[in-house]
């Protein structure tokens, strides 16, 4: 989730002390470091100087002043287009991290709408059956917060991205990152009712010829649970693909095929039990978790702490249940 050089450190160190063991930055380095963030973030030194209000020969007159303190060029040009170079591309992403920290600080000592605002950014399943039935809960414990929810199963960058908090399957372990466990969870084939039909019982050997549906977050979910049971198949040409969770359980709904529903999420989706079906209800499939992720600075902050609580207490309630 992090991208992380010695090589970007050691840059960054020269642009603060271009000439002597003098740590204080100047001015001038500062808003040649803001030219180089809105030239990577907008593609081109017109759009940069149309931000930021200056002339592109000003932008340019900027970056040639940075690539001097760094003894090294920053862009490439391609016709009429400018590409980042080697050395660009180690810098760049220290330069957003402390554009991002710095207005993150300054929200939180202004204490404006952006120091109350809770960004997370989760899965749709997970916003549909957790967050969002629990969050009228949350508003009343926490009035002065609010809480902003991004749909994403891409990987956040918390030195790139707006986000306080984010949701995630998978093992845990992303470096440099805190990462509390939220909920173990598996996978368990469903499809509705009349889908079911078409054989008196099912077997794990069945689901070969039949069409699965696959969540594209969790692209080798399907893979993975068949091998589980010793079963080989082949990827079909017939099988559904569909962006979130929620899709692929509405088009189980629909007689579209099997989808691969997490359990014990499942439980609390409307149709669970009367549109769609379990269909070995006693086989259970590799478990996983969700993870609750965030800097692991972000923690002394009122509102992340309050989040993380009121959530793993959610998520307990919901693993009490459904034992």
């Amino acid at each position: 989730m992090r991208v992380a050089t010695i090589q970007g450190k050691r840059m960054l160190a020269a642009v603060h002390e271009p000439d002597s063991s003098d740590a204080t930055p100047s001015w001038r380095s500062l808003s040649a470091l803001r030219a180089f963030d809105a030239i990577v973030r907008l593609g081109s030194f017109k759009a940069a100087a149309d931000e930021l209000r200056l002339t592109p020969s000003a932008i340019s007159h900027q970056i040639k002043t940075l690539e001097g303190s760094l003894g090294a060029k920053l862009f490439h040009r391609q016709g009429r287009a400018v590409v980042l170079s080697e050395a660009g591309l180690r810098l760049a992403p220290y330069v957003r991290q402390g554009f991002v920290a710095f207005l993150r600080v300054a929200a939180a000592v202004r204490g404006g709408l952006r120091a109350r605002q809770i960004r997370v950014s989760s899965l749709a399943l997970f916003n549909q059956t957790v967050l969002i039935p629990n969050l009228a809960q949350f508003s009343t414990q926490f009035p002065d917060f609010q809480v902003r929810i991004e749909t994403s199963a891409a990987f956040v960058d918390f030195g790139r991205d707006d986000i306080d908090l984010a949701i995630r399957v998978g093992d845990g372990r992303w470096p440099g990152l805190k990462c509390t466990e939220l909920l173990a969870i598996s996978g368990v084939p469903v499809a509705s009712p009349a889908f079911l039909t078409a054989r008196a019982s099912w077997t794990p050997e069945h689901l070969i010829d039949a069409r699965l549906i696959h969540d594209t977050a969790l692209p080798v979910g399907w893979e993975r649970w068949l091998a589980a049971k010793g079963v080989v198949r082949p990827a079909s040409p017939g099988d559904l693909w569909f962006d979130t969770a929620p899709a692929t359980l509405h088009a189980a709904e629909q007689g579209l095929g099997v989808a691969l529903a997490i359990d014990p999420l499942i439980r609390l989706w409307p149709g669970y039990g009367t549109r769609l079906t379990p269909l070995f209800p006693n086989l259970t499939g590799p478990r996983t978790r969700y993870w609750l992720v965030r800097r692991p600075e972000s923690d002394a902050e009122a509102k992340v702490k309050a989040f993380a609580a009121w959530l793993q207490a959610a998520c307990r309630a919901i693993e009490t249940t459904s034992c």
